[in-house]
């Protein structure tokens, strides 16, 4: 039987050519957070399955890739019927986040700004731009409940687009406690609460007619109308009303953004919610017109360590979708092609291999890339390969040059061809 040579369903392999293009754009989001003084971290792929459910990953609890626990536990979860897995793929790095710091608090400064760049996973349905594994781009402060906090995060995230040069993000702002507030004005019953929160946020997917319909159906129609009245009202004096301290905390995060980030647009929308239930206060997203969803989000989630023996541990963060970013990048033609090795060094025979290796090694210590040739082959054959690579220069030392102590030089881009020595070749332009 001949074996699929495909991927998995919602995973992806990555020609070199693409995969350097996402490095450089990762390294990109990694110094930008670096000068915001966030330092890296790291986490294990896997997670044990109780610290991704219980509490936090809402929707996305109902998509961990589970892993089977192993030998004797599993022989004994199958004649007991019980739970098969005891551990699973983080679907997202905050819950991760959270276990890091209750682990490593005492050597950690406080407050605490992390950035996390790694894959995770979901078993969801794959589509354009939506993939099982993909890559986040996180950034967290831990320990700092001014809402500064938010500003920093927000901003550096602002950063990267202007990095690379992507206008027109808009940033929509909100707070879970004005919606808890307005939910409660409202006559929402508390198990009700976290229904209506998901159906609010998919205003805009849905029709506003067709949430108003389910909203009816979930509560009854004088609470419906309530929570239109409170949350969906033209007006942000109605915003205000709800829950002062909210609105206000909203303005000063709105308005020190747009002093900040003078291409930034601000928006408060009362229905964005955010999917995860550990969100406790201000919460965003980043949106473009040219995609369907978010580019990022993020929002506070003061409680969430407690999960974790952590009280009175407030935290807020933020994230770059970074597959949506790349699609974005190609959508706008900004994904620049790549550039290959400045120097090819031919193998001109097996007894000269000793002198092309010399020279790939006095090269490469100076700080230049170089492909050398694996073994001497054709020279037409080994140019042909040059140009795949897409090098600048190829340069070959057979008995001529060597008799000379020159090396021969072909611009890949002209086709000239001369002779020159050492010196001359380090001086070539790029």
């Amino acid at each position: 039987m001949t074996l699929s040579s495909s991927p998995p369903s919602g995973f992806r392999d990555f020609l070199p050519k693409n995969l350097e293009l996402r490095q450089k754009v990762s390294q990109t989001i990694s110094a930008i957070y670096r000068s915001f003084g966030f330092e890296a971290i790291e986490t294990s792929a896997l997670e044990n399955l109780e610290v991704l459910t219980g509490k936090g990953g809402g929707e996305n609890e109902k998509l961990i890739f589970k892993a089977l626990k192993r030998g004797e536990k599993l022989t004994e979860a199958l004649e007991k019927k019980e739970e098969l897995a005891d551990m699973g793929l983080r679907f997202d790095l905050t819950l991760p986040l959270a276990r890091f710091y209750a682990a490593h608090q005492s050597l950690l400064p406080k407050p605490f700004k992390a950035f996390h760049i790694a894959p995770v996973w979901r078993a969801e349905r794959a589509q354009k731009g939506r993939y099982r594994e993909f890559i986040q781009c996180d950034l967290d402060i831990i320990g700092a409940e001014h809402w500064s906090a938010e500003v920093e995060i927000i901003s550096a995230i602002l950063k990267v687009f202007d990095e690379l040069k992507i206008s027109d993000v808009t940033v929509f702002l909100n707070d879970r406690s004005l919606v808890e507030e307005a939910l409660q004005k409202a006559g929402v019953p508390e198990e009700k609460r976290n229904a209506v929160c998901i159906l609010l946020d998919k205003l805009d997917k849905m029709p506003r007619e067709k949430i108003e319909e389910e909203l009816s159906t979930l509560v009854d129609k004088q609470t419906s109308e309530s929570i239109q009245t409170l949350l969906l009202g033209k007006s942000e004096n109605s915003y205000a009303e709800v829950s002062p301290a909210s609105y206000a905390r909203l303005k000063e995060i709105s308005s020190s953004i747009s002093r900040l980030n003078q291409n930034a647009r601000v928006q408060i929308t009362p229905s964005l919610m955010r999917g995860f239930d550990y969100y406790t206060g201000p919460v965003f997203e980043f949106r473009h017109p040219k995609l369907a969803g978010s580019l990022g989000g993020g929002g506070r989630y003061d409680r969430l360590l407690e999960k974790f023996g952590v009280p009175q541990i407030p935290a807020c963060g933020g994230s770059i979708g970074f597959e949506r970013l790349i699609l974005l990048l190609e959508e706008l033609g900004q994904m620049s092609e790549v550039s290959g090795p400045k120097f090819f060094i031919a193998v001109f025979s097996e007894e000269m291999l000793p002198r092309s290796f010399e020279l790939a090694s006095q090269l490469r210590a100076l700080g230049q890339t170089v492909d050398l040739y694996p073994g001497p082959a054709k020279l037409k054959n080994q140019f042909k390969y040059a140009d795949q690579k897409k090098a600048r220069y190829a340069l070959v030392i057979g008995p001529d040059e060597v008799r000379q102590n020159q090396i021969r030089i072909k611009d890949l881009k002209t086709g000239i061809e001369k002779l020159e020595d050492f010196e001359a070749v380090l001086k070539l332009p790029d």
